[in-house]
């Protein structure tokens, strides 16, 4: 009989060995989905919001794409490990459709940012898409020519917001009579250019803003030197009426930056 309640009481604590390593290995699986589901929605929150954070055509196509892909692998994800939220089957119709339409649009108008602070969320965004970029590459989800053709097309813009960023200044400089200081900003962006100018890509843009600033500074050495007055009013026209020579020089250059050739990505 003692024989037999040792048994019992050796099979009950197999048992409940058991019992306690199956729960365990339950608790933890749920533990770890949790986690992956919340990592998921951060990650598909981040991306949604690079994809939405920039103006329409601020980005390339090809960054544009690369962040739809992360958005519909992230709620494909996410529907398959919460499939009773329909928000996920939803949300990852609307990014397959809009990265379908995203290639087919060939056509890549150049978006020029308006103001300082535009520049400035602009650049922390593009921060957060370049980290994302190495990660994916870390994790060899894209490969090393497509890892070196995005962080270009990046250069690019962070290349692009800077110009834009002297240009707002000398623009607002100009309106305000400040001749001088429009050649100093003028003289930065082309700076900026000349920098990345390795392979000529930006000669045409150079040349254009040294006919500027020439132009500038031949009406800064006209006028005498403190004679320069605000002229800013309620009512004062942007520098595009009052120079008409000037603008239309921005304008091309403007056209010619359309013309920056991004690299082919082929998955």
């Amino acid at each position: 009989m003692s024989a037999y309640v040792i048994a019992t009481i050796f099979l009950l604590l197999i048992l409940l060995a058991g019992y306690l390593f199956l729960s365990h290995s339950i608790e933890k699986r749920r533990v770890q989905r949790q986690r992956l589901i919340t990592a998921l929605r951060a990650r598909r929150n981040s991306f949604r919001d690079l994809a939405t954070g920039f103006p329409t055509g601020f980005l390339s196509n090809d960054l544009t794409a690369l962040l739809y892909r992360a958005l519909v692998d992230c709620c494909d994800q996410l529907s398959r490990l919460e499939p009773k939220d329909p928000t996920h089957a939803e949300q990852f119709n609307l990014y397959t459709n809009l990265l379908a339409t995203q290639k087919d649009n060939n056509q890549q108008t150049r978006v020029r940012l308006e103001n300082p602070q535009q520049i400035k969320e602009a650049h922390s965004l593009l921060q957060e898409l370049h980290r994302f970029v190495m990660q994916q590459s870390a994790l060899h989800l894209i490969n090393q020519v497509q890892t070196e053709a995005y962080i270009d097309q990046i250069n690019r813009l962070v290349l692009q917001m800077s110009v834009d960023g002297h240009v707002f200044n000398a623009r607002q400089s100009q309106q305000v009579g400040k001749v001088r200081l429009a050649v100093h900003y003028y003289t930065l962006a082309r700076k900026a250019l000349a920098a990345e100018n390795a392979s000529h890509g930006f000669d045409k843009q150079i040349a254009q803003l040294d006919a500027m600033i020439a132009k500038l500074q031949e009406k800064a050495e006209a006028t005498p030197e403190g004679a320069e007055q605000p002229a800013a009013t309620s009512n004062t026209k942007p520098a595009a009426t009052t120079d008409g020579s000037s603008s239309k020089e921005w304008k091309n250059f403007d056209e010619e930056n359309a013309k920056w050739k991004k690299k082919q990505i082929y998955d």
